[in-house]
């Protein structure tokens, strides 16, 4: 057995060893991307179960998704694990719970729920989809926080949300969705959660023999969890348990979802007593990604093991030749006998998808796509095909869908124009098809997507827990990245997260592209470029002790003969100055305009004076705005408020 152990950590980096071999429970690891975390985790169970510290019947591991699970319990059988080790969602895991606790009490399971917005759309018929789909989020947000109905209006109003229907609306519907469910007896996916937790927590005779059962609980992307996810497991814990909770705070991109990364951050307030280890190292992708990745975050890179590659590319384009440039990009850097699927287009907005992928497949790449499969069930499609009869012509169904709904957001909005650009698309192919015959192409599409070799196109989101050799990275312009409703400093930091997420798919190559200049509904708009466009072209930043503070200040001002050295507010103005006119050159460089274009000089000069130290200040100062100081105010106010 020992000689087994010794196997299971022979290939494991110092830091990944000690992760594996550590006694310390309850323990903590930050994995950085591409650390190998799901190696660790599954070597840890391995190691621990032969040298006799755990017994892998009585491991419980909670993931986030099926796949992760069985990807798990693949990994554990083929260490040599002779009893299978129980992994599954956090619903799936809970649901089982509650099985064995109606078992026992002899009562009768409630039904499910399987589809909340549906049961919402029948108790408020006079909401379209696209409302019923929002009240669904708000109702899904408030459940994974644990915020009831009565407490919803100012949940919503601390948290910065601002509810399509109201807040006061959505309150009242809410209640009335538990009430429409207590009547029939149904649970939603949220009640399953909801009710293992009291199950665990008013009965004490069962809670025990459930944590007897599972008393080695190890909890992956940890960072995803939510309020009641973690009250949840926090039931589940007794005096004998061991905890294993491993994520990275770096990669927390489901806060609109109810996802809480600061249970991570302050992980020792949450879990007294914990120890935290850390796996830095990347093993995924080359110095140079990494670099921009760190850019990204405003942090130091992650060490790589992989020896050096070549920059990320930086491109500017136009709207109408985006798909077409990518297409051509991405055959560009297909290698003779490699295989498509080693290259992926990465964008923020499903919306973006469809266009790319008629571009890739006119010029005959094959494509697959993760995010597209659900595209016939989004509500602003579904209201569209409400008006398409299935043997209707496709031709005069897009004929007489003159206008688009004015009340949807600009992300369904461009979903429509894009699901239409396809229906045109295909009667290309098919001229005297119908309504039918361009949805079932769609369909047999996204079934072949899933198993045929193909360039991925996904979302940043749906990148998550995936990697590609090659990733070309689309449409880095402010509104799309960050996304234009992130107008909270939370929504933009996580905003923030999510384009590293993006980042650190790539193994060896980077290709970024922005637009100038966009179609938007019947308009053509200028686009700025995202404020971490720079990130990828940007030398190193400079050392921390190398940042304006007043004990550097002289030394930075020395050449400048006409500056009175004993006025302080003299040396401050001239200091902030310099910075901000470095900063906008480096921006203008980025984004090829001229450095007036992102910041005028009268605004450079006003910045100098006022020192600004907070994101409103700056949104108030002529030359700013409230745009500029959202997209660049973390940037400034570094600049502007200096040390004293």
């Amino acid at each position: 057995m020992r000689g087994d152990a010794a196997a299971l950590i022979a290939d494991l980096t110092d830091e990944q060893r000690d992760a594996v071999t550590t006694s310390a429970s309850p323990l903590c690891i930050v994995a950085g991307a591409g650390s190998g975390k799901t190696r660790v985790l599954t070597r840890r169970i391995a190691w621990q179960a032969a040298t006799g510290n755990i017994d892998p019947r009585h491991v419980l591991a909670l993931t986030f998704t099926r796949r992760a699970a069985g990807e798990l319990r693949r990994r554990t059988r083929s260490l040599g694990l002779r009893d299978e080790v129980a992994a599954g969602t956090f619903h799936g895991v809970a649901l089982a719970v509650l099985r064995s606790h109606w078992e026992a009490k002899g009562h009768k399971p409630p039904e499910l729920l399987q589809r909340r917005m549906a049961f919402l759309a029948k108790a408020n018929p006079k909401l379209d989809r696209s409302a019923v789909a929002d009240l669904d989020a708000e109702i899904g947000w408030s459940r994974a926080r644990m915020v009831t109905p009565d407490r919803y209006s100012q949940a919503a109003a601390d948290a910065k949300r601002r509810p399509p229907l109201g807040a006061s609306f959505t309150a009242d519907a809410y209640a009335a969705y538990n009430e429409a469910k207590r009547k029939r007896r149904l649970i939603d996916f949220d009640d399953i959660l909801a009710l293992a937790h009291d199950a665990m927590t008013n009965d004490e005779s069962f809670a025990a023999a459930q944590r007897w059962r599972h008393r080695h609980l190890l909890v992956d992307e940890f960072q995803d969890v939510n309020p009641l996810q973690f009250a949840v497991l926090k039931s589940w814990l007794g005096p004998a348990s061991t905890l294993l909770v491993v994520g990275d705070p770096n990669q927390a991109i489901y806060g609109w979802n109810g996802a809480e990364p600061e249970l991570l951050r302050n992980i020792d307030q949450h879990i007294p007593g914990i120890a935290v280890q850390h796996l830095r190292t990347n093993f995924r992708s080359s110095p140079e990604i990494l670099a921009a990745a760190g850019r990204v975050l405003g942090e130091p890179p992650q060490p790589s093991a992989r020896p050096p590659g070549d920059e990320p590319t930086v491109r500017a384009l136009e709207g109408d030749e985006e798909a077409v440039a990518t297409a051509r990009a991405v055959r560009g850097r297909h290698r003779p006998g490699a295989p498509w699927r080693h290259q992926a287009i990465l964008v923020r907005t499903n919306a973006q998808l469809p266009p790319l992928r008629s571009a890739l497949e006119a010029a005959g790449i094959p494509t697959r796509s993760r995010g597209e499969g659900a595209l016939l069930r989004r509500p602003e499609i579904m209201d569209l095909l409400d008006e398409w009869h299935a043997n209707r012509p496709l031709k005069m169904a897009i004929a007489d869908t003159t206008e688009i709904d004015p009340d949807l957001s600009p992300e369904r909005v461009a979903m429509v124009e894009s699901f239409l650009e396809l229906a045109h698309d295909h009667l290309a192919l098919e001229k005297n098809a119908t309504v039918e015959d361009f949805l079932t192409s769609l369909r047999s599409d996204d079934r072949g997507n899933a198993a045929n070799d193909g360039v991925e196109l996904t979302t940043f989101h749906g990148a998550k827990g995936l990697e590609w050799p090659i990733v070309h990275l689309l449409g880095l312009e402010d509104g799309l990245v960050p996304i234009a409703f992130a107008n909270s400093r939370a929504a933009f930091q996580e905003e923030q997260r999510l384009l590293y997420v993006a980042v650190t798919r790539a193994e060896r190559e980077l290709h970024v592209s922005w637009c100038r200049h966009r179609v938007i509904g019947n308009k053509v708009l200028a686009r700025p470029p995202s404020p971490w466009l720079s990130a990828f072209t940007a030398e190193a930043p400079e050392l921390p002790d190398d940042r304006p503070s007043f004990a550097n200040i002289r030394a930075k001002i020395a050449a400048h003969a006409d500056i009175d050295l004993t006025e302080p507010d003299a040396l401050q103005r001239q200091v902030v100055f310099d910075g901000i006119v470095r900063w906008r050159e480096q921006h203008a460089k980025a984004a090829r305009v001229a450095p007036t274009a992102v910041l005028s000089d009268r605004a450079t000069r006003l910045l100098a004076a006022e020192r600004p130290c907070s994101i409103d200040e700056l949104a108030e100062m002529e030359g700013v705005g409230p745009g500029r100081a959202r997209r660049f105010g973390l940037e400034i106010l570094e600049i502007t408020c200096l040390d004293e």
